[in-house]
Formats: C-alpha cells, sequence, structure tokens
C-alpha cells in the first residue's frame, strides 16, 4: 500500500517504515511468548526509534499503527514534529458498530465465535484488501498471501 508513498516522502525526510511484530515480514511469535497488544507494540516502536537514535520525528500513522503513533505522541510530544493520520481512530465511537460484536469475542475468544472470523484471514479476503480498485499488475504479491 505505501510502496508508491515512501519513495516520494524519501526526496524530503529520511523515512523509516517498521513493520509492526506479527505483521508484514516481521516474525509472529505465538500468544504466549508475546503480548499482542497496543501497549506491547507501542514499546516495541519506541525501542526502535530509541536504538536509532531517533528523537525528533513526523508520524504518518495508519488504521492499526494510529493507537501505537498516539501513544508514542503522548509520551513524548516534544518529539513529534507533526501527526498525519490516514485512517486512524483516536476514540472508541470511530471503530464503529462492526468491532462493537468482535469486542465480545476478544472479552470472550471462544472456538464458536472465532469460526466467524475466519473468513476475515482467508487468502481471497486479503488479496481483496490490496488489489480492490488498483489497476491490475500494479501491487507486487510480495505483501499478500
Amino acid at each position: 500500500m505505501f510502496r508508491n508513498l515512501m519513495p516520494l516522502l524519501a526526496r524530503d525526510f529520511h523515512v523509516l517504515a517498521p513493520d509492526l511484530i506479527g505483521f508484514g515480514n516481521s516474525a509472529a511469535p505465538s500468544r504466549e511468548s508475546f503480548e499482542y497488544t497496543f501497549e506491547n507494540l507501542t514499546k516495541n516502536v519506541a525501542g526502535f526509534l530509541a536504538a536509532l537514535k531517533v528523537d525528533q520525528y513526523f508520524l504518518y500513522v495508519f488504521d492499526y499503527g494510529a493507537p501505537i503513533g498516539f501513544r508514542l505522541a503522548m509520551r513524548q510530544p516534544e518529539r513529534v514534529l507533526g501527526i498525519v493520520s490516514q485512517n486512524g481512530n483516536i476514540y472508541q465511537e470511530g471503530l464503529g458498530p462492526k468491532w462493537a460484536e468482535r469486542a465480545k469475542y476478544w472479552a470472550n475468544p471462544t472456538p464458536e465465535p472465532r469460526a466467524q472470523y475466519e473468513s476475515a484471514f482467508a487468502p481471497e479476503t486479503i488479496k481483496g484488501q490490496y488489489l480492490t480498485g488498483e489497476k491490475p499488475g500494479t501491487v507486487g504479491p510480495d505483501g499478500f498471501p
């Protein structure tokens, strides 16, 4: 999705685009060995920035990464030079009614409701998220199964 945007931004900025743990091409540890929470992902991104000695930055937050970027900004607002948010919710109401049902599952992740969400992770669904609305042949296949 950002394959064409990053080179454009790189003309004027030093661009860092880390995968979140369990996303992109990053490792996906088991839930027993890694706690998949926005808080824990934020700690990992903060560690990434510290390791690179990045002390000021612009944030470009999108979708699932928005709560992580906003947590970074709240912790050290003096480091943030600006924020661009694309499709990034900062409030519970912004999630919409679809997520209310999913929140019930998160609170009680039993096999029965889990089966409802299997189609969300089917290869056809994921490919559709990448390819819908794009010209055929313009999206590389390395980002989806």
